[in-house]
């Protein structure tokens, strides 16, 4: 019943909260005004994240006082989250330097990481898979460390690239924390993981109402980079805790797909990695002509599919994980024909 109340909560104040300040964000600093390379024609209004994420850092420090799990390592979490959030909006006003922003995600994961120092101890001591190679364990643990810096750096980043589309963020995330909750039910994730998830998802729910197509209102920077964090952070916390990974690498396999074959191509042809540009798969058949709910719908369709795979690869991982791929790159390639042959 407490849950029940908390989100019916959560859901209305963040719609009460994104109306009310509808009049803010026209002013001229929040306007996102279509260039050669936006997926919208008229001018909106950008930086919902900047009422999302304190509601989200609020909310969440409250339900884990109230239920006395509230420790030293959420309240770094959340400062680092909120810390995010400024340098983002920061950066949505006055467009910093790449540099910058990337010292500041690089910073958050690594203090992330030192304070889950314990859960590490704990997960590679019960790690005996490669005791039987003759492979230097601090080498192991050296690579994993880098390869989890790599990777939740690519998560923090990605969500921000692949923010460029009516609706695609909060059908993602919305996919995301109701893949945990479902996990939580089946008894394999529990405690704040399952709390933080049911925070998200609402509030990212009520969301929807307003970046659905046509948007009323843009996430930002100031949301979407936060954002990419946390889902690195579940992940990885899910990993240590809970040995799970396939299944939440399932739920987002289509931003993670989209934008690492778009970097790839990218870094193929020598373009700028950093530089801004429209060349991600929904944004081709966007700029071909289709409409945002055209493509948002099929995003949808391919998400509910992948939310059952993640279920189910809680005792089918290798095959669901290929399937995964598979339906995902399909999907890809279909929007790369439309493209052509729309464009």
């Amino acid at each position: 019943m407490e849950i029940i109340f908390l989100s019916f909560s959560l859901f209305f104040v963040s719609i009460i909260f994104l109306r009310s300040t509808k009049n803010f964000f026209n002013k001229k600093i929040f306007i996102d005004k279509p260039s050669d390379r936006s997926n919208h024609a008229i001018p909106t209004p950008k930086g919902a994240g900047l009422i999302l994420m304190p509601i989200l850092i609020f909310s969440t420090l409250l339900v884990f006082f109230l239920d006395g799990t509230l420790n030293q390592q959420w309240l770094i979490f959340t400062s680092l989250i909120l810390i995010l959030t400024v340098v983002s909006f920061l950066d949505d006003i006055k467009n910093l330097p790449s540099s910058v922003r990337l010292f500041f995600h690089f910073l958050c994961v690594i203090t992330s990481i030192y304070f889950l120092k314990n859960e590490f101890i704990v997960f590679f001591s019960n790690v005996s898979f490669f005791d039987n190679f003759n492979i230097d364990r601090r080498l192991i643990i050296f690579s994993f460390l880098i390869f989890i810096v790599l990777f939740w750096m690519w998560l923090i980043n990605l969500f921000n690239f692949m923010d460029g589309m009516d609706g695609i963020t909060p059908v993602q995330i919305c996919s995301f924390t109701l893949g945990i909750n479902f996990l939580s039910i089946l008894g394999l994730v529990n405690g704040n993981l399952q709390i933080l998830s049911l925070i998200i998802f609402t509030i990212f729910l009520a969301f929807y109402i307003f970046n659905k197509p046509p948007a009323k209102i843009f996430l930002g920077d100031v949301g979407s980079i936060p954002l990419g964090f946390i889902v690195g952070l579940v992940t990885l916390k899910c990993v240590l805790s809970y040995n799970i990974f396939i299944p939440l690498i399932i739920l987002i396999m289509y931003h993670l797909l989209d934008s690492s074959v778009t970097l790839i191509i990218r870094v193929w042809k020598r373009k700028n990695i950093f530089s801004a540009h429209s060349d991600h798969f929904y944004q081709r058949v966007l700029r071909s002509g289709k409409s945002h709910n055209y493509v948002l719908n099929k995003i949808k369709v391919l998400n509910i599919f992948l939310l059952v795979l993640s279920i189910s690869s809680t005792r089918f991982p290798a095959e669901c994980l290929c399937i995964a791929v598979l339906t995902t790159s399909l999907l890809l390639y279909y929007f790369y024909r439309q493209g052509i042959k729309n464009g």
